[in-house]
């Protein structure tokens, strides 16, 4: 996913007071342009609970391909995530979220979400402060259950979801949801922590072996959860599970800093790959992959293309590659 670099704000400046919070309600929130940007098919993306992979599976390719040549969705938040909100609009909110770095607005990435699927809860905001937190980090989804015994299942939750943690057995993880009260997790689907610094700095074959969780799920412009990805929400989300944090779009994590030039030569598996519409202007990257070794790469191209591996490409509109891990 591009985006158009804006303002940045002078290195002197304040940063912005913090806006009241609400958290995410249901497994994937996505983040509209604006309130108006919804279609009639999108509706199983408006509800609680929320039915993603419906949602996908009911778009033509065309409906799908709208989702960005309109400019109808920005990215998506998971469930029980923190969001900024910053005002209200009848049945929408307008929030930032956090942890999605972005030049748009310094205090995370913005955007529309039904009202419906966020609440407030000051013991939910309590336990996510102080708790351990399990990290979904097995599967691409997983399930949340009603009982210790994992039997009945409740709602099917993505990827690098984290929920503070009540209790713990040798098969499930006691888990607080935002709303819903306590649920079970499969304790072979998650990773528990005290706080996200803990979580252990990955090596290539780590950031690797997790893409590989991804392949032939689908294409999802704005997508940033297991149901579905676009390429920069793919590409922020292999390395924010393993603790580091990138920029949202494609164009930023190329030029953010954080990262370091690797000539063509030298790539190696965990490097991203940036493509241009001009290679002297980083404002046109348009795509990002990411290196698996051996002169391949895995991406999520484009709408009719699910999570796939494919030869490096390093033709016409090959901008340049970084890297983000130590050496």
């Amino acid at each position: 996913m591009s985006v158009v670099v804006g303002l940045s704000l002078p290195a002197h400046a304040e940063p912005p007071p913090e806006p009241p919070s609400a958290f995410v309600d249901v497994a994937a929130a996505t983040l509209w342009t604006s309130p108006q940007s919804p279609r009639p098919v999108d509706q199983p993306a408006l509800t609680n609970p929320v039915d993603i992979s419906r949602w996908i599976a009911g778009m033509t390719l065309a409906e799908q391909e709208a989702l960005t040549s309109d400019n109808l969705t920005q990215t998506q938040a998971l469930y029980g995530d923190r969001v900024y909100v910053l005002q209200q609009q009848g049945d929408w909110t307008e929030v930032v979220v956090p942890g999605q770095p972005t030049p748009k607005n310094a205090l995370g990435y913005p955007g529309w979400i039904p009202s419906v699927q966020l609440t407030t809860s000051p013991e939910f905001a309590a336990l996510q402060a102080t708790a351990p937190f399990a990290l979904a980090d097995h599967e691409s989804t997983t399930w949340l259950y009603r009982d210790p015994g994992l039997t009945q299942r409740d709602i099917e939750i993505s990827v690098n979801t984290r929920l503070p943690v009540l209790d713990r057995t040798d098969a499930g993880i006691l888990v607080a949801t935002p709303r819903s009260g306590p649920k079970w997790l499969d304790a072979r689907t998650a990773d528990v922590y005290q706080k996200p610094t803990d979580i252990p700095y990955p090596g290539a074959t780590d950031l690797v072996r997790f893409a590989t969780l991804f392949l032939d799920r689908p294409y999802l412009w704005g997508g940033r959860a297991g149901f579905g990805v676009d390429c920069s929400g793919f590409t922020s989300t292999i390395y924010q599970v393993h603790g580091i944090t990138l920029p949202r779009d494609a164009g930023p994590q190329a030029t953010d800093g954080n990262g370091r030039p690797v000539d063509k030569n030298d790539l190696q598996p965990g490097d991203l790959l940036f493509y241009a519409h001009d290679t002297k202007d980083p404002g046109s990257i348009y795509h990002v992959a990411m290196s698996i070794g051996g002169d391949r790469m895995i991406e999520a191209y484009d709408s009719a293309t699910p999570v796939r591996v494919t030869p490096v490409r390093l033709g016409p509109d090959y901008w340049g590659a970084e890297r983000y891990l130590r050496a």
